[in-house]
């Protein structure tokens, strides 16, 4: 990890192993190839000055031993499959012709050329209109499905967490508060921030009633709130919450760091 970036704790499973503490040299093979990544922001993935197909050509051999020309069929194939159309006029473009959508699709080609056994996604159609964000969202279940890739989607959109994941963590100030099956989850929310962020989606309220918000702001990870992070913010915070929660797992299949979950 970059300086000042650093692990502190915990472990990094993938696959049965703990990634902390791995040498750069096996972390270099897993990246790209075992585990994907595709960032908001495609430009993050793609060089502006390279043509398409010089880069995904050179993704696929750092990995793997194959000519140039099976190298290009196969990007060409994998763009294909993304929703591009004329994927071999593509492939001599720079990412600079290409709108953000279709920016975003190669993105999401290159990280699937390797068919790799862990996709991360950070919240890949943000900045995309409904009408592409519900494109790719389609197309990317329908390649994980194809090549059994799991896929971790990290997004702050409640309609895409409810009709995208199998099982929901809800994250605050870094640390997981609640998980557990997604519809349980958005149903019945265990933990008061999860609750609060259900409850500030529009149209939760009653016509004319004002949106609810969750009180204060998210506090900076340098000077952390003693106790629980969300203390200063929750409605049923006592004495009790002036100690950091353990995780607990009050109902079957769920689990949440509160001393005083809605149950």
């Amino acid at each position: 990890m970059d300086s000042p970036g650093q692990v502190i704790g915990g472990h990094i499973l993938f696959k049965g192993g703990d990634l902390v503490g791995v040498p750069e040299p096996q972390m270099q093979r897993l990246r790209g190839n075992r585990i994907a990544m595709i960032f908001q922001d495609p430009m993050m993935t793609l060089n502006p000055v390279l043509r398409i197909d010089t880069q995904m050509i050179e993704t696929i051999r750092t990995h793997e031993k194959v000519s140039r020309d099976e190298a290009r069929r196969r990007s060409r194939d994998m763009l294909g499959r993304i929703g591009i159309s004329s994927a071999e006029e593509r492939l001599k473009a720079y990412p600079h012709q290409f709108s953000g959508g279709m920016r975003q699709r190669v993105s999401i080609a290159i990280a699937l050329l390797h068919k790799p056994d862990l996709i991360i996604a950070d919240e890949p159609t943000t900045a995309l209109d409904v009408t592409i964000q519900s494109q790719i969202l389609y197309e990317v279940q329908k390649l994980c499905r194809e090549t059994s890739t799991a896929l971790i989607w990290i997004t702050h959109d409640l309609a895409v967490i409810a009709g995208l994941a199998d099982t929901v963590c809800v994250m605050y100030a870094g640390k997981i508060v609640e998980s557990g099956d997604v519809d349980p989850v958005l149903d019945e929310p265990l933990h008061p921030y999860t609750r609060g962020l259900i409850g500030s989606v529009p149209g939760h309220s009653r016509r004319g009633e004002p949106l609810p918000q969750i009180p204060g702001m998210i506090p900076s990870l340098l000077n952390l709130p003693e106790g629980c992070t969300f203390r200063p913010r929750c409605p049923r915070a006592d004495d009790d919450c002036m100690e950091v929660p353990e995780v607990t797992s009050p109902l079957h299949d769920r689990e949440v760091r509160c001393f005083h979950p809605h149950i």
